[in-house]
């Protein structure tokens, strides 16, 4: 009886348990998403998730490549499509991919790109190296860091609201580089860095790149990661092409892209439903259609939506998934207890420690991080500073990260200056700069510069910080000649050459990021004489010494046409003596005792967000005071920005004043990382160089020009016309404000 009633509770025991069983629901099968690469088409992504969280399609995992693990990590974190897209609406394309270092340039910094406006920079070590990439990529890492900065403290990327996955290639081992762990915001760096636009990350064993080459879409690493569903997601064209790029860099992308089509049809097998954007009209360079590419990515699920719609769970179930996802979403950064600084040179260390100081104990204010990041950055001595939350002794702190530059210091910049000087006589110059950092001592910069053409010239400084940094010497010495010509009815008639040979030596204040004041001693011997023509002008040869106090103040945000912000240079000068004539000359002048002043600038305004149209004044005046210097030494205009329909230094004065007020509109701009934006503009310009106030002939000329920002620097065309019947076109490349 015993053994029968345990044997019938048994049965009672099974048989209840699969009742139970029967009527449990079955465990939901895990759906993961897989993100390709495609440039800017990966910002379609956003449409994409945004459609599977208006129909309730849970993304249980998630991996991406490229602009996919942008778009994947930062899903990952916990952030919804909507605040993607609000947070990819704030960028600010032009600096992210384009030439953004002037912005963030010191005032000295801003000089070598002002006087080099080149967007290339070669470095000098083991022969002459381009940079490894056309952007360094400093505005993606402050991008990531904000993105990923809560989740310093992770084990891996499962901890991730959404557990996430990046794919890099390794360059040294050939292999492709899953990446689950670590700082999550030098994965998705490392997997964005695609060859020639960003360089690539170096952990030290690995050299990673864009994963794309190898895995551009991931779906078999979503698999792996535990998804019964897996849904790819492309944004590249799989058809073949009829046209293709021959250009030197359009060879090189359309290899990559090739690369990365082939191991997308390959992937397309690997999952159980593939969204194939429709992106055929956008480029891989059109990051500012974002509405119109996350619409297409939107219009891409739809299409699939008969496949998708299985995936989706009920209201009830969908609420317990979005509310665990959030509940891991961290949102907060700690206070840094410490401040840390990590592969700067000596005296840069101690400078950054300085200017982080005032974040320790405080929250974090991302914002104005960013701008010391920046501030520091404007050095140009690395690649990119990037910032991040530690773990030291069981506080959190602050470290930032100098990557230095791998193929510099030293640099070279070169630079090409063209212009015509009448209407069908030019100038040309082709100058070198070498910069060399901490040669003479920590901090110390040692440029040496030559150029060849028209005025050809060698010179050498070496520029020293003392005490905190912002003071400084900056001792040189220099040759440089530089032709003067005499100009009647739009033709050179006689040209005269001066040369001077010297030594100088400045000291000086950092006066903050956007002056510098500083006063210098200038001694040599120059000379002057008749190349061409007779200018009706003496030789002069002898003793040149002058006392130099000038002050820069430059805010502007670019060498070329700036958006905002004023750029202007004030001196005063004083010869305490100057060559004198060979021989002896009706004319009484000269330039010993004599002081001048100058100011001049130019002030820019933005009149749209997007920085189409802007408004621009410049100009300046000048004095000799009661002084009449030589010819030589006098004011002159001519040229654009300077009394445009008169030709280079046509008019001369013991003073000047002279103004222009005009407007540039852009019309396109040149592809990211090749260049930038195309202009044209108008303006108006009034002024005079004059001896006496009573002889002042002021003129009165109107303007117009096509301004390119080229990747060898800008490029202009233009004409200008004189209300006295002057008028002339001019061609250039140089710098059109100076």
């Amino acid at each position: 009886m015993i053994i029968r009633a345990i044997l019938l509770a048994l049965v009672v025991v099974v048989a209840c348990s699969r009742t139970a069983d029967a009527q449990a629901p079955a465990a939901r099968p895990r759906v993961g998403v897989a993100l390709g690469g495609g440039s800017a088409r990966g910002i379609a992504h956003v449409g994409v998730l945004r459609w599977l969280e208006e129909h309730h399609v849970p993304v249980d995992v998630i991996a991406g490549t490229s602009m996919g693990g942008l778009i994947g990590g930062s899903y990952a974190t916990g952030m919804t499509p909507d605040e993607i897209d609000m947070m990819l609406a704030g960028i600010d394309w032009d600096a992210m991919f384009g030439s953004s270092r002037f912005e963030f340039s010191n005032v000295r910094r801003k000089r070598d790109l002002r006087a080099y406006p080149s967007r290339l920079e070669f470095g000098l070590k083991g022969g002459i190296v381009p940079p490894p990439s056309l952007n360094n990529g400093q505005q993606v890492d402050l991008l990531l860091s904000r993105i990923a900065g809560p989740y310093y403290g992770i084990k891996n990327f499962d901890a991730l609201p959404t557990p996430f996955r990046c794919v890099a290639v390794d360059l040294k081992s050939a292999r492709p580089i899953v990446m689950s762990d670590g700082s999550l915001s030098r994965a998705m760096r490392a997997t964005m860095s695609l060859p020639l636009v960003f360089p690539p990350v170096d952990t030290g064993d690995q050299l990673l790149v864009d994963g794309g080459a190898m895995n551009n879409i991931p779906s078999d690493i979503v698999r792996t990661m535990g998804a019964e569903h897996v849904i790819a997601v492309n944004v590249g064209n799989l058809n073949d092409k009829t046209e293709i790029d021959y250009s030197l860099i359009g060879l090189v992308m359309e290899t990559l892209d090739a690369m990365m089509r082939a191991n997308t049809i390959k992937a397309a097998s690997g999952a159980d439903i593939m969204i194939d954007v429709p992106v055929e009209e956008f480029g891989s360079l059109d990051w500012r259609r974002a509405p119109e590419l996350i619409a297409a990515g939107y219009k891409g699920a739809e299409l699939m939506k008969d496949r998708l719609l299985p995936l989706a769970v009920s209201d009830a179930e969908w609420q317990q998934w979005r509310d665990k996802r959030q509940a891991a979403r961290l949102r907060t950064l700690p206070s840094p207890a410490f401040v840390r600084v990590e592969g700067a040179g000596p005296r840069d260390t101690e400078r950054m420690q300085k200017a982080l100081v005032p974040y320790v104990g405080r929250p974090l204010d991302l914002d104005a991080l960013a701008d010391t990041v920046h501030e520091l950055g404007g050095l140009d001595r690395y690649e990119t500073l990037s910032w991040s939350i530690v773990q030291q002794n069981g506080a959190d702190g602050l470290l930032v990260t100098a990557r230095p530059k791998n193929y510099g210091p030293p640099f070279m910049y070169l630079g090409i200056s063209l212009e015509n000087t009448t209407g069908n006589e030019f100038r040309f110059g082709l100058a070198g700069r070498y910069l060399a950092f901490d040669l003479f001592g920590s901090g110390s910069e040692t440029r040496i510069d030559a150029s060849i053409g028209s005025d050809p010239s060698l010179a050498a400084t070496w520029y020293r910080p003392l005490g905190s940094g912002r003071m400084f010497i900056e001792p040189g010495a220099g040759v440089a000649s530089e032709s003067l010509s005499a100009i009647s009815d739009g033709h050179t008639f006689a040209q005269y050459t001066r040369t001077r040979t010297g030594v100088v030596i400045d000291g000086g204040v950092n006066a903050g990021r956007y002056d510098e004041v500083r006063v210098g001693l200038r001694y040599g011997w120059s000379s002057a004489n008749i190349s061409i023509g007779d200018p009706g002008l003496p030789e002069l040869k002898g003793e040149d010494s002058q006392v130099l106090t000038q002050w820069t103040h430059d805010g502007q945000d670019d060498a070329v046409v700036p958006s905002r912000g004023l750029h202007s240079v004030a001196w005063l000068r004083h010869y305490f003596s100057a060559p004198v004539p060979t021989e002896a000359v009706a004319e009484d002048r000269t330039s010993e005792g004599v002081t001048q002043f100058q100011i001049a600038g130019s002030m820019l305004k933005s009149l749209d967000a997007a920085r189409r149209r802007r408004l621009f004044m410049s100009g300046g005046l000048g004095t000799s005071f009661d002084g009449e210097p030589f010819p030589t030494e006098q004011f002159a205009l001519g040229g654009p920005m300077r009394m445009s329909a008169f030709s280079v230094g046509e008019q001369r004065g013991d003073h000047f004043i002279q103004g222009s007020f005009g407007y540039f509109h852009q019309l396109f701009r040149l592809p990211d990382f090749l260049g930038g934006p195309v202009f044209a503009g108008g303006w108006f310009e009034v002024g005079s160089a004059f001896n006496h106030a009573a002889d002042a002939e002021v003129g009165f000329h109107t303007s117009g020009a096509v301004i390119l920002d080229t990747l060898i620097g800008p490029m202009f065309a233009g004409l200008s016309f004189g209300a006295d019947g002057n008028s002339r076109y001019y061609l250039g490349i140089g710098r059109l404000f100076q």
